[in-house]
């Protein structure tokens, strides 16, 4: 598969990938001020979850801008359209870097939301993370040298720090992803049937999101060890499954499926007291917009 094939197969995969993202991002974007409108905190704006999201949002549309506006320079733009095999073999393009920086932002973003999450629901622990901010910072590492190397090669086959790169990634999710399961389960075991059972349907989307995100690097990973044509195709729809990821978690946050409404109805129903929010300094420092935050990202 040439590059000029490869380009518009990617514009194929990565718009059905883009178009998911997009409904979900605007749909659970739109529950989350819905459903904090009426409650006692600071505007979600303000949020944590809310500015990743955004960041996170403008990066996979940044990105996809490129897919479907490359083509277009490639075929009928660059001398006059005589040239595309050319054009699409030229990483140097500026499109191309920034092409990239996006896609690296969106990777970085991601794995540092599930991060995010992991802390908050060990109660801010701190060592339970050492290891994932260590593979986010080789992560981040990897990409900045993939970033550059990348304007240096004619086939983006040749980049061998895209592999360790999305290896970093993969340890991240499947730690954060595991932990933070467990650690739901944990707490969430002694609920109701009915409430035990809806937690373990937000498990599952743990689980899932993490999983589509995971299959996807590891199915790069594999075509792009082999060199096999179809890795460019793979590698175009990567940051959009990672915002895919990161929003089916948002969207099940936003419909108020989290720990902290578990416990209140386990609690109104068994005599023995769950705690579920987390002490974040004392009650008296607690602010509004920690508050908003606990609440946002399953505790």
């Amino acid at each position: 598969m040439s590059p000029p094939w490869a380009n518009l197969a990617g514009l194929a995969i990565g718009g059905l990938f883009y178009g998911m993202y997009l409904v979900l991002y605007l749909t659970s974007t739109y529950l989350l001020f819905r459903r904090s409108s009426g409650a006692h905190a600071g505007p979600v704006y303000r949020s944590i979850v809310f500015i990743s999201g955004l960041i996170l949002f403008v990066a996979v549309t940044g990105n996809w801008a490129l897919t479907v506006a490359r083509p277009f320079l490639g075929f009928i733009v660059f001398l006059d359209g005589t040239a595309a095999p050319k054009f699409f073999n030229d990483n140097s393009q500026i499109t191309t870097t920034v092409q990239n920086i996006f896609a690296a932002l969106s990777i970085l973003i991601g794995d540092g939301m599930i991060i995010y999450r992991l802390w908050i629901v060990w109660s801010r622990n701190k060592f339970i993370i050492i290891l994932p901010i260590l593979t986010l910072i080789g992560l981040l590492i990897t990409l900045v040298l993939s970033v550059q190397t990348t304007t240096h090669v004619n086939n983006i086959a040749e980049d061998k720090g895209l592999t360790p790169g999305l290896i970093f990634t993969l340890v991240t999710n499947i730690y954060c992803t595991g932990l933070t399961s467990w650690k739901i389960w944990q707490i969430t075991r002694g609920s109701s049937p009915v409430n035990g059972n809806n937690m373990r349907d937000f498990i599952g989307i743990i689980i899932e999101s993490s999983a589509l995100y995971s299959g996807w690097a590891i199915f790069y990973i594999i075509t792009h060890q082999i060199n096999a044509d179809v890795q460019f195709v793979a590698l175009i729809a990567v940051p959009a499954v990672a915002g895919i990821s990161h929003a089916l978690i948002q969207a099940r946050i936003s419909m108020g499926q989290t720990v902290e409404r578990t416990h209140l109805s386990a609690r109104a129903s068994s005599s023995a007291p769950l705690r579920l929010t987390t002490r974040l300094r004392s009650d008296a420092e607690a602010s509004r917009t920690d508050i908003l935050e606990t609440k946002s990202v399953n505790m």
